[in-house]
């Protein structure tokens, strides 16, 4: 009962919501409805014309000159319908696409608003569903169908008062199949609504599929699984195809029915129509005009179920669209909105995931004063990354845990907190454009100088050099024409284009080798003296000149200090670092043993 009336409740909301964008767009919708009206009213002028002519041709008395000027007023109305029917499609169409450019802006906006947790939970298939299909099924609603349903109403409504005018006898009688139509609407109605639902659903999971298999296309051709991936696709495409056709199942039976009773009017008109025009009850000429405000009321009668259609499909789309826009941010602005200095307070910071049970980080603690240097060393899924996400609200943690110049970061505006961090992640991201492009990406106004110097600075000005296009070059979806390496360096130097106060690289030097690593290492140290540092890494050698290093293990800081008291406790650190040494030797033995043999 309770999820019925929910639905019902959905429905209604999801229409005034259609209703409300076209609202709002009433000035060019209101000036195409008043064009609608003139081309409908000079359609309604025509057949009192021909029943003119008819009659005049009837009865003898028509002349050439009489039945030329009539012709030619007929001239005249279509071709002023054709002057005033461009108006009103260029101003409602026009209308619904500018409905269709806002709504396409409003979630984009909306989107960027949202936490990290919302895109963890939901696929990107489902945002691409809304993206696409839901937006054009709101424009199709608040463009054709607003336009079609008013034509309907008007057209049907002046043409059965014409009728009614000239015989409400012969007007009863073709107008018996109309309550059939009005009750197939309720039906069918219903039915399209869920239907396309379905429909959406099952596109949506196609979408996700999609994507998914081309952003793995790489992993899929090094494992020759292209098989199964084609079997798996054309699974979700069988589907997708499946409920397209029940919901054409649906129209395809609705759209015949709506015709078969509007030619039903037709035929009443036949039989009754033609024994009045036999008896002389009516003249041939109204019965031909009167047969083409029936043709006139067919179009209404059928616009109906397209209309039906349409408004179902908009409303089931503007309701999965109104899901996203009333998603409350998880991260909300804090009130304080000063640039506090770059000092950074943790203390006794606990984390667990929203809904998750373990913990990620448990009682952190540790200060890192103006300009100071923090390396973060620890196993895989200790929690590292975890840490500095916190810091810029990626997620927010706890009150009174994590602190920035001495102010909650909880209380800080968004801009504030994030605008103060240069950020280097672990899963290096470009965007599909010019390498120059990917540097000066969030930099305004910066020169071409400087990124050469920032290129210079990470040490990868002369690979860029040496490309046919140079700062120029594409490096197509997601970086994919540089190898790991260079993306991480073009990573780094965008983030120290923005000029941050604080500056972290979450292990963004694993791709490189350990010379390479040491001689950026070497550029940066003078870069980056003034800012506030955090280096989270694998690879003590990263770390080591840090003014201070953290040690996580299992959430925990479970050593701290500098890279010489922490070598001298004898703990976690320092096997870790014995380790890492002995795996360098054994390389360095491996490859003096290949040069050896090639000689």
């Amino acid at each position: 009962m309770n999820s019925k009336s929910d639905k019902k409740g959905l429905d209604k909301s999801s229409l005034k919501l259609l209703l409300r964008r076209v609202i709002n767009h009433r000035k060019a919708i209101g000036l195409g409805l008043i064009t609608l009206i003139f081309v409908d009213a000079m359609q309604l002028i025509v057949p009192q014309i021909f029943k003119r002519v008819i009659d005049s041709l009837a009865s003898g008395m028509a002349t050439s000159g009489q039945i030329l000027k009539l012709g030619l007023a007929v001239l005249g109305i279509y071709i002023l319908m054709g002057f005033f029917r461009f108006f009103w499609r260029y101003l409602v169409i026009g209308a619904s696409h500018r409905i269709d450019r806002n709504i396409r802006q409003e979630l984009y906006d909306h989107l960027q608003t949202l936490s990290p947790q919302y895109y963890d939970q939901t696929k990107v298939g489902d945002i691409m569903a809304h993206a696409t299909n839901d937006i054009s099924a709101v424009r199709m609603a608040t463009g054709i169908a607003t336009i079609a349903s008013f034509d309907a109403i008007f057209l049907s409504l002046s043409s059965v008062t014409i009728m009614v005018i000239m015989n409400w006898k012969l007007t009863l009688l073709t107008l018996i199949p109309l309550p059939l139509i009005a009750l197939m609407m309720l039906k069918f109605g219903k039915l399209i609504h869920k239907r396309f639902e379905s429909v959406q659903e099952a596109f949506s999971t196609l979408t996700e599929k999609a994507q998914e298999s081309l952003s793995g296309v790489r992993v899929i051709k090094a494992y020759g699984d292209e098989e199964s991936e084609n079997r798996f696709f054309a699974g979700k495409a069988e589907e997708c195809v499946l409920q397209n056709v029940k919901l054409a199942r649906i129209w395809g039976m609705f759209q015949p029915m709506i015709g078969a009773l509007a030619m039903a009017s037709m035929a009443i008109l036949l039989g009754a129509g033609g024994a009045m025009v036999i008896r002389g009850t009516i003249s041939l000429g109204e019965f031909v005009a009167f047969s083409s405000y029936l043709m006139m009321l067919i179009w209404p009668m059928i616009a109906i179920g397209w209309v039906v259609n349409l408004l179902q499909r908009g409303a089931a789309s503007m309701g999965r669209l109104q899901k996203i826009f009333t998603t409350v941010p998880d991260i909300l602005d804090g009130g304080n909105s000063i640039s506090p200095e770059p000092a950074i307070s943790i203390e006794n910071l606990s984390f667990t995931y929203p809904g998750t049970d373990a913990e990620v980080l448990k009682d952190i603690s540790f200060k890192l004063p103006v300009g100071g240097t923090l390396g973060v060393v620890g196993r895989t899924g200790s929690g590292k990354t975890t840490l500095v996400e916190l810091l810029m609200r990626l997620y927010d943690p706890p009150e009174g845990t994590v602190f920035v110049g001495g102010v909650d970061v909880r209380d800080m505006k968004l801009s504030k907190i994030r605008g103060m961090f240069g950020y280097v992640p672990q899963e290096t991201f470009l965007f599909a454009m010019s390498i120059a492009d990917n540097i000066s990406f969030g930099a305004d106004g910066i020169s071409q100088e400087r990124i050469s110097e920032l290129a210079r600075i990470v040490d990868i000005a002369s690979e860029i050099e040496d490309f046919s296009d140079g700062y120029d070059t594409m490096v197509g979806e997601r970086g994919v024409t540089l190898s790991g390496g260079q993306k991480q360096r073009v990573a780094i130097a965008r983030a120290l284009a923005v000029t941050p106060k604080i500056l972290v690289l979450d292990d963004s030097l694993s791709s490189v080798d350990t010379e390479t690593e040491a001689a950026i290492l070497s550029r940066l140290k003078h870069e980056i003296r003034d800012l506030t540092s955090i280096l989270i890494a694998h690879r003590i050698s990263t770390i080591q000149n840090a003014d201070h290093i953290i040690v996580i293990d299992n959430g925990r800081v479970v050593e701290q200090g500098t890279h010489a008291e922490l070598l001298r406790h004898e703990g976690f650190y320092t096997e870790l670092y014995r380790m890492q040494q002995l795996e360098e030797e054994a390389i360095k033995e491996d490859i003096a043993g290949l040069e050896g043999g090639e000689d």
